[in-house]
């Protein structure tokens, strides 16, 4: 639309969208088009019944399927430029725990890991922070 010599333009929003002012206001540039890391934890949970196969797998494969599991979501994560992944492997024997930190140790994305006490998930999961 051009604007005419000392004509005015109506420049009031037609719909109003709190959430996107309020973004704004926390300083966001432009947050329908932000390309920023998203700061939001992502969790992956590797508890059988949350997982894609849920209970159809027996229980001999179960490791070899959770392990499956993490380490597609931990590239999916390095591949989003995320932060941190909270793996929640709960505690049983702790084998599941024991693999996926021996993963870590090796990884050259992982910066950190540690599975200090959560507010949620207790003993039960571990944080990971990437490069």
């Amino acid at each position: 639309m051009k604007k005419k010599k000392g004509q005015k333009i109506d420049e009031t929003p037609k719909e109003f969208d709190p959430d996107l002012l309020r973004e704004y206001m926390m300083g966001a540039t432009n947050p329908g088009f932000s390309n920023k890391f998203e700061m939001r934890e992502e969790v992956v949970d590797l508890h059988l019944e949350k997982t894609r196969m849920g209970d159809k797998i027996p229980t001999q494969d179960a490791l070899f399927h959770q392990l499956d599991e993490f380490e597609k979501a931990l590239d999916k994560a390095i591949a989003a430029g995320k932060l941190e992944l909270r793996v929640v492997h709960g505690l049983g024997k702790g084998k599941l725990k024991e693999e996926i930190h021996k993963l870590l140790a090796k990884h050259p994305q992982v910066k950190t890991f540690s599975s200090e006490y959560s507010m949620r998930y207790g003993y039960g999961s571990t944080l990971i922070s990437f490069y």
